[in-house]
């Protein structure tokens, strides 16, 4: 069987845009997806920036029960952690997303997020996070 250079042609010029189409679209859906465990962890530091240590502790993978004791720690030493950043640069103002690096199973990633401090300085930070029942949390 022969196909003339015009019927290839033609044919390609057909497929081609559906297939630059699928593309774009499986890509920009991919793109939010991507982002969701870096927008989380931004949720749960902004938690944190609100006075509500609490909320910030209750996004870390840990098991579902935990000593009492233990989770007054948590608690604790993130109120501590925000002590310090009042004390060294005038407290962090927002977190800003920067990127999100997933992994292929879409399982874990690495939210890279930006702390702007009152001093006007900004720091990058890796969260570590994983998927656990259809939600992210922070390692």
């Amino acid at each position: 069987m022969r196909f003339s250079v015009k019927w290839v042609y033609k044919t390609i010029m057909r497929v081609l845009p559906l297939g630059v189409l699928t593309l774009v679209l499986s890509c920009s859906q991919a793109k939010k997806a991507d982002f969701a465990a870096a927008n989380a962890a931004k949720g749960y530091y902004d938690q944190l920036l609100g006075g509500k240590p609490d909320r910030f502790v209750d996004g870390m993978n840990m098991p579902e029960r935990i000593p009492d004791s233990y989770r007054l720690q948590l608690v604790a030493n993130a109120k501590m952690f925000m002590g310090q950043q009042q004390e060294e640069h005038q407290g962090i103002k927002r977190v800003e997303v920067v990127n999100c690096v997933n992994d292929s199973a879409g399982t874990a990633a690495q939210a890279f997020l930006m702390f702007c401090y009152g001093d006007s300085t900004v720091e990058e930070v890796v969260v570590p996070m994983v998927k656990r029942d259809g939600k992210w949390l922070m390692k």
